[in-house]
Parts: structure tokens; C-alpha cells; sequence
């Protein structure tokens, strides 16, 4: 089981962080803007790769990994952009159509996750 350290991700380190732990996603992120720009844009990728089923389970695992890692940082600019700069676009998913096995798939995965971290 993986624990995670509160104090560990800060706004600071936030995208370097990012890039570092989703390397798929850091070939196509614009690094030249800022934070909540990035961010967006990864939350967009991981909902159009959910939506298509087009990301492969380490690249799920290793967002949602990276994911609870900012939810579990004691930095209220972390929470922040954890909020405002992923999940309020992910929200926005419930405007496509999500064929039921690639949405249960998700939250299984989610689930996973949640189930393999000491807060």
C-alpha cells in the first residue's frame, strides 16, 4: 500500500510533479503557460481519453495516483487547482455520452486507488 505525505506537493512543484509522474501526458502538455492552464489541459485529456477509451492503464493509474496526491496536499493552492483546474472540467464529462463499460471501468479504477493510499 502506497502512503501518501501530506506535506510532501505544494503549488510550487505541482506541474513538475504532474509532468513527472504522467509521462504521457508531459509530451503533449504546453509548458509555457501557467498552472491552471496545464492542469486543464490535463484534465481535458484524461476526459477525452476516458470518453474514447483511449488511455492505457498505466496512464489512468498513474493520473489518479497523481490525482489523490494533490487531494491529500495540506496546500490550499494545490486544493485549489485540484479543484478549479481538473476537476470542475472533468465535471463537464456528464455532457458526453459515457458507454456504461468504459464508465464502470473508471470508477473501478478510481476505486482502486482510493482503496491503495493511507491518508
Amino acid at each position: 500500500m502506497r502512503h501518501l505525505d501530506n506535506s510532501v506537493l505544494n503549488a510550487e512543484i505541482v506541474i513538475s510533479s504532474l509532468l513527472a509522474e504522467c509521462p504521457s501526458f508531459a509530451k503533449l502538455a504546453d509548458i509555457e503557460e501557467g498552472a491552471y492552464s496545464i492542469l486543464g489541459e490535463f484534465a481535458i485529456y484524461l476526459r477525452d481519453g476516458i470518453t474514447k477509451n483511449a488511455l492505457q492503464a498505466d496512464d489512468l493509474e498513474n493520473a489518479f495516483s497523481f490525482l489523490n496526491k494533490m487531494g491529500a496536499s495540506d496546500d490550499l493552492e494545490v486544493q485549489n487547482q485540484r479543484v478549479v483546474g481538473v476537476l470542475e472540467i472533468l465535471d463537464t464529462s456528464k455532457n458526453y455520452e459515457f458507454h456504461a463499460s468504459r464508465k464502470r471501468k473508471w470508477l473501478i479504477l478510481l476505486i482502486r486507488q482510493l482503496q491503495n493510499v493511507d491518508y
